[in-house]
């Protein structure tokens, strides 16, 4: 096993419990909805957001496997550095997915509520990414499809802080989670060149 791979495993382990945390809730949400439980109002809007928090999270984790084609030393300077990424990337998801989703009743108004600390983790998740995607390399950094994905991002975590428009979050959302993808699928030849 690599030094990279043998820092990876607690980087899975806390990404599988963002995942497993994000995935438990909405299986509880199923349960609500069914009439088990309390009522529950659940809008597109927020479950656009908590798929693109969900893809984020399985998109971090294929994504740091960039390092192993550089040939860089892992050391526990970026180890603690890919810890504090996973960390951060599941607090916005456990901020944005209570537990079991006992905290909302209706989704928009819990959006609303924690609005400010969920755009303001966007926010510090994208700086984050940012100095992720130059630590692997100026041309890495400087690719043009992640330079505007970025600003798109920059974009609309500030338009979330300031906005409570509900079409607003729903647009923005849903480009999120379209750009986000079609990024990923694009730079892994997922569908080849379109």
């Amino acid at each position: 096993m690599s030094a990279f791979e043998y820092a990876m495993v607690l980087i899975s382990i806390i990404v599988g419990l963002g995942i497993t945390h994000v995935l438990s809730s909405l299986g509880s949400a199923v349960h609500r909805l069914r009439g088990h439980g309390k009522p529950l109002r659940l809008e597109l809007n927020y479950l656009v957001w908590i798929a693109f928090i969900f893809g984020w999270l399985v998109q971090f984790w294929w994504w740091e496997f960039k390092w192993t084609t550089l040939g860089t030393e892992v050391d526990f300077r970026l180890y603690s550095f890919l810890v504090l990424y996973a960390v951060s990337l599941f607090l916005v998801a456990v901020i944005l997915v209570p537990h079991r989703l006992e905290a909302v009743d209706d989704s928009w108004e819990y959006f609303l509520s924690i609005r400010p600390w969920f755009f303001g983790g966007l926010l510090v998740l994208n700086v984050i990414d940012l100095a992720d995607t130059f630590m692997k390399g100026w041309e890495w950094g400087v690719r043009e499809s992640y330079l505007w994905y970025w600003l798109g991002l920059v974009t609309c975590g500030v338009t979330g802080l300031l906005s409570t428009r509900r079409r607003l979050h729903l647009a923005m959302g849903l480009l999120l989670v379209t750009w986000s993808n079609a990024l990923t699928f694009w730079e892994q030849f997922v569908l080849g060149r379109w």
